[in-house]
């Protein structure tokens, strides 16, 4: 009896316990159903018709009698496949309005795709590809902004403008910054220069006047103050100081002619070289029409034909040099450096023929001036342009009395000098052209 008994209690334990075993995994398990039929409702709500089809179909699987699981797998399935095609047709009209510019309708296209295949390119544009193309299409319409206010500040500077050149130089930013800050550079320069010479030449200091004034012409001939006539006067001034005084010693009582005093040796000061006939002759040329020379180098431009453009504009600064059109040409078009830059054609010779002319006319300040103006834009006779800016260099330097203060010039010739005896095939011209102690000095130069 009490055997039975005991077996009969270790029967109903074990079932008790294989009841609990079992009741814990189908609770959990409802709770499953519960979770996903949760989340296939809340994708539902949030027009996540794929995530909802998932959940929904996974719960059908799990229990296709479970409230609407299977329906709402089948309507969701359909769904879904319809959001894949509206996905689709955003994502191309999206990439249609990207590639038209029309990147607001772009951004909107592609935010309307919540799913798919196509999600991960959307974001993309989203992230990335819209907002650089917004940033390009802007610093291209701030470089237009600054070329076209680049342009008026040329045009300033060109005027002699140079308050409103500097302002508009100042604001320049982007692609044509580096140029912009040459110009002020060249102002800053030149007002340096002119400032100096106009102290110098109050303190009555002509050559060191002479000096600064001619600076400044180098940088802008034509600029304001007028740097050239105000070099011109301080020669004057140097002329006037360096001429004999007037004697006022009574004449003697004799008849006898006073004895004239010895001439200076001519090795002790080099006298200023005067140009055979030769030299200064120039094979007859046809006039020269700026005006049309002007209109072939706009068109050049216009069609991108630089180093064409170039030529045309020197040669008209060569017929005209205060021509403020063709320097403000020159000036605007793009900048070509370096050993691989195109030179500028035969016609821009026609400027260095003008500054060599001007050398053997003792205009040695506006020959400088002319032939820097025609390395600076790629004229092809470097060697000749390098030799003659020796040339004049030096021959001021012996015109000025070889003062010590003045030894750069000599330093400044070697350079260029230099420069043309490293060009093949160039020779120079002979001591009929050229003082034989200038030829000399050149002949001396090792490259």
């Amino acid at each position: 009896m009490w055997m039975r008994s005991s077996e009969t209690t270790d029967r109903r334990v074990v079932w008790l316990g294989l009841a609990v075993f079992l009741l814990v995994p189908l609770s959990a398990f409802a709770d499953k159903k519960d979770d996903l039929y949760k989340q296939a409702q809340a994708a539902a709500s949030a027009g996540k018709v794929e995530d909802a089809a998932r959940a929904y179909c996974e719960l059908a699987r799990m229990d296709a009698k479970y409230k609407d699981a299977q329906m709402n797998c089948n309507v969701m399935k359909q769904e879904a496949e319809r959001e894949r095609k509206r996905n689709e047709d955003r994502f191309q009209e999206g990439v249609a309005a990207f590639n038209a510019g029309r990147w607001d309708d772009a951004e909107q296209k592609f935010r309307n795709i919540r799913g798919g295949p196509r999600l991960d390119e959307a974001k993309q544009y989203l992230a990335s590809r819209i907002p650089a193309a917004k940033a390009a299409k802007a610093n291209e319409a701030n470089e237009a902004a600054m070329s076209g206010k680049f342009d008026d500040a040329v045009g300033a500077y060109q005027g002699n403008n140079f308050n409103s050149a500097k302002s508009l130089f100042g604001q320049i930013s982007g692609r044509r910054e580096g140029e912009a800050k040459n110009y002020l550079n060249k102002i800053r320069e030149y007002e340096q220069a002119m400032g100096e010479g106009d102290r110098l030449a109050s303190a009555s200091n002509f050559r060191g006047a002479l000096q600064s004034y001619n600076d400044a012409a180098t940088i802008k001939p034509d600029g304001p103050g007028d740097p050239r006539g105000k070099a011109q006067r301080m020669q004057t001034e140097l002329a006037k100081a360096s001429a004999p005084a007037p004697t006022t010693t009574a004449p003697a009582p004799t008849t006898t002619a006073a004895k004239p005093p010895a001439p200076t040796p001519s090795s002790s000061r080099p006298t200023p070289s005067r140009v055979v006939e030769a030299a200064v002759k120039e094979p007859a040329r046809p006039q020269v029409d700026v005006a049309k020379l002007l209109r072939e180098a706009d068109a050049a431009k216009a069609t991108g034909n630089i180093p064409v453009a170039r030529s045309k504009f020197l040669a008209a600064l060569g017929a005209d040099p205060s021509n403020r059109q063709a320097r403000l040409g020159l000036e605007t078009l793009p900048k070509e450096t370096g050993t691989q830059a195109p030179k500028a054609t035969s016609e821009a010779d026609i400027l260095l023929a003008r500054a060599i002319g001007e050398f053997y006319q003792g205009k040695y300040d506006q020959a400088e001036v002319h032939i820097r103006d025609y390395l600076e834009f790629n004229g092809s006779k470097t060697a000749l342009s390098q030799f003659y800016l020796g040339v004049t260099k030096l021959t001021k330097f012996y015109l000025n009395g070889e003062r010590t203060d003045e030894r750069r010039l000599i330093n400044e010739a070697s350079d260029h000098f230099k420069v043309a005896k490293k060009t093949a095939g160039f020779t120079a011209p002979d001591n009929r052209l050229i003082s034989p102690k200038i030829l000399k000095a050149y002949q001396d130069v090792t490259p």
